[in-house]
């Protein structure tokens, strides 16, 4: 029953609402997760690891796992790349000279949503409800022609392999895909917060525990509850840093 609840916390997880960060006429900053206004500010700068070719103002998106072969090889930007990430270090230093703590967050809150549901990742949760539901009818298809004593057992037993496949689509497809995306912008957003200079050590070093503690949480063997707890303490450390770096 615990594995089914922290399936079904991943399908929900997978639907949430896009959060809009803006300014309206008065000066006052919004958060909302409906659009804003025509007339607002957006502070939700579109957080530029990566943009489309051959659109001109086409909305950035986070570096993919196929940016630097699967994780496992440095990121290497492009020129429009290395630009949209030069104008997100020069918003954030102007952020940072107003004291406007909240676009400060609201880049962090981006970047980390975009990174965990961008590029097709958001339909991911659907998997283990699927693999739930086909393993459940072929249970009770293959127990029709038994007795009825039997046909619990055999249905239980299917569904409890459903629950242990979807797991394993949950680490492989979205997990770990998450873990990878996450720690490579957000390793990015270290060199290009708007302060000038390099995170003080003990930050950086609390950001490599943090980071390798997702990993760890992205394993097959781990529950599946474990990956969304250690996104929200990551989020929560990294608007801590960026704040305060």
């Amino acid at each position: 029953m615990n594995a089914a609840a922290g399936l079904l916390l991943l399908v929900l997880l997978g639907q949430q609402p896009r959060t809009y960060y803006w300014r309206d006429a008065a000066g006052q900053t919004h958060i909302t997760n409906t659009p804003p206004p025509a007339d607002a500010e957006i502070l939700d700068p579109p957080p530029p690891p990566s943009v489309e070719t051959g659109r001109p103002g086409a909305r950035v998106v986070p570096i993919r796992q196929s940016d630097s072969r699967g994780g496992r090889e440095p990121v290497v930007l492009n020129p429009a790349q290395q630009q949209a990430w030069s104008t997100l270090d020069a918003h954030l230093a102007k952020a940072r000279s107003e004291g406007d703590r909240r676009t400060l967050e609201a880049v962090t809150d981006s970047l980390i949503h975009d990174c965990l549901w961008g590029n097709g990742l958001w339909a991911m949760p659907a998997l283990p409800v699927l693999s739930l539901l086909l393993m459940g009818l072929m249970g009770w298809w293959l127990a029709l022609g038994l007795r009825t004593d039997l046909r619990i057992p055999l249905v239980g037993g299917f569904l409890v392999l459903g629950l242990a496949f979807g797991h394993l689509l949950v680490g492989t497809f979205l997990y770990h895909p998450q873990s990878v995306r996450l720690r490579q912008n957000l390793e990015l957003l270290e060199l290009h917060m708007g302060t000038g200079r390099t995170l003080r050590p003990e930050h950086r070093t609390l950001l490599q525990q943090r980071y390798l503690a997702l990993e760890q949480a992205a394993e097959p063997t781990k529950a599946p509850w474990r990956f969304p707890e250690e996104v929200q303490t990551l989020r929560e450390v990294m608007k801590r840093v960026m704040v305060e770096p």
